[in-house]
């Protein structure tokens, strides 16, 4: 199909560009696969329904200052069901570091073949940051750095994403932060936006359903993440699918870490999951690993429409 190989292009000559020095710094969520709304913004419009999620994830547990982070998002479709529109709350907790993300999210799809369709995504971010530098022990005494807990600073970001699918397929290219938020110290401290295309990211999730047989599907996704001067990042997970509610499932991370998941149909609209993530490098033998529970919805039909299932795998 050529517009699902115009993404795979398009995907590639943008994970290939540039190489200064960065790390990876998003925001970590291991079972993206059950919403892709945290994702890729484009994602909110495969399905119908008014839909959502809701996650929290400890990481590193046992040590002092280990991240946290909590998130909800709702996305509901209008106008015929091809336009989406979400709001996304996230919390990231790292230390004496917060940030609170707001994002407003719309989306559009169109239909490109029988039962495939295409949508594109477009968010716009509130992060709201603040660093309590007044807890840090230092060894110089009164340093002006380290003095007082820094203002909240409210900074704008932007997020692009498109996503094709079909029943048993999906791929999705995605831009999870278009611009670079920090807070900066000169003879205060002071929030700075900037545009650096060397610290973007780039995101390629994709997924395909085997049904085995009636009561067995087997399902298979990944996500490469990229951003300029850090190794490329590869999930690899598998999950099998019991009676279309029960879902058993291993995820591998090429930064050394391999994650048990679990997830449950509680009912049409309902699904719970949770993951653990044990780390194989050597902050594995200092931590209890990582644990996360997110909750899926999947709610009311839009009146006169079928309903487009939302690939979730």
């Amino acid at each position: 199909m050529k517009t699902l190989r115009y993404i795979l292009i398009a995907a590639i000559t943008m994970m290939s560009t540039s190489n200064n020095s960065k790390a990876q710094n998003q925001f970590l969520v291991s079972q993206y696969m059950l919403h892709h709304g945290f994702i890729n913004p484009a994602a909110i419009a495969n399905t119908n329904r008014m839909s959502g999620a809701a996650f929290y994830r400890t990481t590193w547990t046992g040590f002092d200052g280990a991240p946290v982070l909590q998130g909800i998002n709702f996305n509901t479709p209008f106008s015929g069901g091809n336009n989406a529109a979400g709001i996304t709350i996230l919390h990231d907790k790292i230390g004496v570091n917060r940030n609170i993300e707001i994002t407003g999210t719309y989306a559009y799809r169109m239909k490109v073949g029988m039962n495939q369709y295409l949508s594109f995504g477009a968010a716009a971010t509130v992060s709201l940051l603040q660093s309590d530098f007044s807890s840090v022990n230092t060894t110089q005494p009164n340093d002006p750095i380290f003095s007082a807990s820094t203002p909240t600073f409210a900074m704008p970001n932007f997020k692009f994403g498109a996503y094709y699918f079909q029943p048993n397929f999906y791929v999705g290219l995605s831009v999870p932060n278009l611009l670079e938020n920090k807070i900066v110290y000169a003879t205060e401290y002071q929030g700075k936006t900037s545009f650096n295309f060397s610290a973007i990211h780039f995101y390629l999730n994709a997924g395909y359903k085997w049904a085995v047989n009636r009561d067995f599907d087997m399902n298979f996704s990944t996500m490469v993440k990229n951003v300029s001067g850090a190794p490329l990042q590869m999930d690899l997970n598998a999950m099998g699918l019991f009676n279309k509610k029960f879902g058993i499932g291993l995820s591998y991370r090429t930064s050394k870490e391999l994650v048990g998941l679990l997830n449950f149909q509680l009912n049409q609209s309902w699904r719970l999951g949770y993951g653990y993530d044990f780390n194989f490098n050597r902050i594995g033998n200092y931590s209890n690993g990582s644990h996360e529970i997110m909750v899926v919805f999947n709610m009311s039909q839009v009146k006169s429409h079928a309903i487009l299932e939302s690939p979730r795998f």
